[in-house]
Parts: C-alpha cells; sequence; structure tokens
C-alpha cells in the first residue's frame, strides 16, 4: 500500500483554531484578572488619583497638541480596575462599570471620591453615575490590574516602558539580523518621527505599539511562510480588538507585515503576488479584528441583559460617517475645504503645491524601473494602509487625531523602505543626461 502524504487541514480551518485558541487564552487571562481581589487595586490607586489630578486630564509636551497625552481614558481605565470587584468576575468583564457625574473634567475628582467612600466602607457617592463600556474587551486590564495591586499608576507606566523599550530594542535586533541595516534605520526613525517613547506614558497609548512590536518580533524570529504570518494576523487582529480602545489598531497589522516583507527571501519573490498576499494579510488580520470584537457584543448582551449590539453599531456609524467637530459637518467637501482654508490662511497652500509638484516630479525621474516598481509595490501598499484607516474611520481620526497621527509610523517605516528598493536619485541625472543627447 503506498504511504499517504501528511496533509496540513485547510487554511480555514487552522485560521479558526487559531482564532479559538488566541480568543480563549484572552478570556481566561481577563477573566483572571477580574477575579483579584479589589483591595490592593484601590489602595495604589488613591496616590494615583492624585497624580491624574495634579498633572491633568490633558497635559502636553512643549505645549504642542500632537504630543498630549490622554489620561481621562487612562482614569476610565483605572475607574474599571477599581470597580471590578463590585460584582462576580464574569459580569464584571462583560459590564465593564466606571463611575462619574455629568462633566468629563471631573472625572480624576470623581475617581478620588469614589476611593475614599470604599476605603471607608460605603457605596459609591449618589452623585456618581455608573454607565457600562461594555462594548470594548478591555483586555488591558490583564496586565493593568495585576499590576496595580502591586503598585500605583507610576510604576504601571515604568513597566510599561521597561517592556516597550524591550521590544523596540529587540524588533531593530532582528532587522538588522534579517534584513539589513538599512531596515533597522528606517524602522528606528520612523519610531522616533511618531514619538514613540512617550506612548508608555499612558495605558491605552501603550497597548498598540506592544502588540505590534511583539508581532515584528514572532515575524523576524525565524522565517515564516506566508500561510503562517496570515494566521500569526489573525491572532494580531483578535489581541488588537480585545486590549485596544480604538487608538492606533493598524499598526498591529502593517509592522509586522512590513517586516515580513523586507526579509530577503521575501524580497526575491517580491511583485503582483505578494501584493495580492497583502491584501489577504488585511484580510485575515480584519477578520480577527472584527470577529473578536463583535463576540464581545454578543457576550455582553447575553450575560447582561443590554442591547450591546445596537450601542455598537450606533458607535460604527458615528466613527465612520459624517459628524460634527468643532462646529463642522465632517463631509469630504468640508473636510478638503478646511485643509484648504487653513493652509492657504498660513501661506502654505501654493508652496506645498509646488513642493509636491517637484516631489512627484522627483519621483517618477528616479525610478530605477517598472521592474523595481512592481517589486516594491507590495511595501508601497503596507505604507498605505494608515491612510486607508483615515479615511475609513474618518470622524474617530480627525477627532482624536492628536493620538491616532502615531499610526502613520507604519506609513514612514515602508514609505522609506518603498522608496529604496524603487527608487534611485542617480537615475535622475541619467535620464536627464539621455534626454539632452536625443535633443
Amino acid at each position: 500500500m503506498p504511504k499517504t502524504q501528511n496533509r496540513k487541514p485547510p487554511f480555514a480551518l487552522r485560521a479558526l483554531a487559531v482564532f479559538g485558541i488566541t480568543i480563549g487564552l484572552l478570556f481566561l487571562l481577563l477573566l483572571g484578572a477580574y477575579a483579584l481581589p479589589g483591595g490592593p487595586v484601590r489602595a495604589h490607586l488613591e496616590p494615583s488619583a492624585q497624580t491624574i489630578i495634579q498633572e491633568g486630564l490633558y497635559p502636553s509636551y512643549f505645549g504642542f497638541k500632537l504630543f498630549q497625552m490622554d489620561n481621562y481614558t487612562d482614569t476610565l481605565m483605572l475607574m474599571e480596575a477599581a470597580t471590578a470587584d463590585g460584582t462576580d468576575p464574569l459580569t464584571a468583564m462583560m459590564t465593564n462599570t466606571a463611575y462619574n457625574v455629568d462633566n468629563f473634567e471631573t472625572l480624576s475628582e470623581d475617581l478620588a471620591r469614589y476611593l475614599e467612600a470604599r476605603a471607608a466602607g460605603e457605596n459609591a457617592p449618589a452623585d456618581l453615575e455608573p454607565f457600562s463600556y461594555a462594548r470594548y474587551w478591555h483586555g488591558y486590564m490583564i496586565w493593568l490590574r495585576p499590576l496595580l495591586c502591586l503598585m500605583p499608576y507610576s510604576g504601571v507606566r515604568v513597566v510599561q516602558y521597561l517592556v516597550l523599550f524591550a521590544l523596540f530594542a529587540a524588533v531593530l535586533v532582528l532587522l538588522r539580523r534579517r534584513c539589513g541595516l538599512r531596515a533597522a534605520v528606517w524602522f528606528a526613525v520612523s519610531q522616533l518621527l511618531v514619538t514613540f517613547f512617550w506612548v508608555p506614558h499612558q495605558i491605552q497609548y501603550f497597548t498598540c505599539f506592544a502588540i505590534a512590536y511583539a508581532g515584528c518580533v514572532w515575524a523576524l524570529a525565524r522565517p515564516r511562510r506566508s500561510d503562517a504570518l496570515c494566521l500569526g494576523l489573525v491572532a494580531l487582529g483578535v489581541a488588537t480588538a480585545f486590549c485596544d480602545l480604538l487608538v492606533t489598531p493598524i499598526l498591529t497589522l502593517g509592522l509586522p507585515l512590513a517586516c515580513w516583507l523586507l526579509e530577503p527571501q521575501q524580497r526575491l519573490r517580491a511583485g503582483g503576488r505578494q501584493c495580492a498576499l497583502v491584501f489577504g494579510s488585511c484580510l485575515c488580520w480584519g477578520t480577527g479584528y472584527g470577529v473578536a470584537w463583535a463576540l464581545k457584543w454578543v457576550l455582553a448582551g447575553l450575560v447582561t441583559g443590554q442591547n450591546i449590539i445596537a450601542d455598537a453599531v450606533h458607535q460604527i456609524g458615528v466613527r465612520t460617517a459624517a459628524d460634527t467637530w468643532h462646529g463642522m459637518e465632517l463631509t469630504w467637501s468640508n473636510i478638503i475645504q478646511f485643509v484648504y482654508s487653513a493652509l492657504a490662511d498660513r501661506g502654505l497652500f501654493w508652496p506645498l503645491v509646488l513642493l509636491a509638484v517637484v516631489l512627484v516630479a522627483v519621483f517618477c525621474l528616479s525610478v530605477r524601473s517598472r521592474v523595481a516598481l512592481g517589486r516594491a509595490a507590495p511595501l508601497a501598499l503596507a505604507a498605505v494602509l494608515p491612510l486607508v484607516w483615515f479615511a475609513a474611520l474618518r470622524t474617530h481620526s480627525i477627532q482624536h487625531g492628536w493620538f491616532t497621527w502615531r499610526a502613520l509610523g507604519l506609513t514612514l517605516f515602508a514609505g522609506m523602505a518603498f522608496l529604496y528598493y524603487a527608487c534611485d536619485l542617480r537615475s535622475i541625472g541619467k535620464r536627464l543626461k539621455q534626454k539632452r543627447e536625443s535633443i
């Protein structure tokens, strides 16, 4: 009898298994975090609330909007960590209850008052209204609540700095080893330009960068087949939906993908087929991301009896459809007019148009060849992913532009790689010389 060859299960079954294992593991870890006692957490949160009161809800470095922090959202996270033992762990992780009065500016004081009441053995003050933030998984509690059992918020920041910088260093070492020094420099420059060094200062900023850097380490640790990459992206999509609050999620797709595309064996295969693979990678990550998020809506609705699905669908519409911002309806025509007016009022519009024309001309003249351009195209697709994300979630991206802009770290990283492989400035002189000779 001839021996039957061992065949891998269909990709769809393997993807389903990866999804199930990832969501199951994260679910158990989160349930365990909610089962921790609340007393030590609240004890360490008392000085934490004072730290936030002193800093303010929206402090910024150098008074620059794009360097603004978001203590408001972190305070919500700390509030949820403090209230997590108010009911059984499963109900608590499905409802994600926080308290505040009808004035977001007092949120840090609300946290301090809640902690003071609980320390005195009392319930929350009567004027603090509970509200459910159940449309998110809030998976950051997996590390936040255990850390708060041991240290205050300032200590959590220190741990996040250590973790993110260790991951950043690991990515640089692996890029240098597997893709060359240039790739490591591109990555370092791109992340410095989006001020990644301030990211660990906030819990909500930290999440996507940490997941993205961990994905890069996994992708570069050893050669990965395309199917393995796609399965990894399913897991990354699930982890992102589980832990993130819609900050810079596209990084967890694009950065590991760009690192993989830069590996020598992938550069040899670069071209049209890898462009198709980029689309397939987006589909795998997006499926993991979307299904994991929708699963929370279903489970939370079953456990709490609330109509979480309706709330989530409404919020999707708010973040993607035209809304208002500073009194302006966020239609595409209004956005374009706003950008034009902002630049024209400062005398920048026509100089920037001229600069754009010059850069396009330089690009066209410096392209190595059509073959080189086609081989670099997968990196170009990776570079535009944040722009597609911004367009799809234009309301959210504009309203929260002071932190969503850091997704451009992917555009800078993949964009520099694309320009290096597609262009050569020496080609400009050769082409101009050939044109003069033909004349």
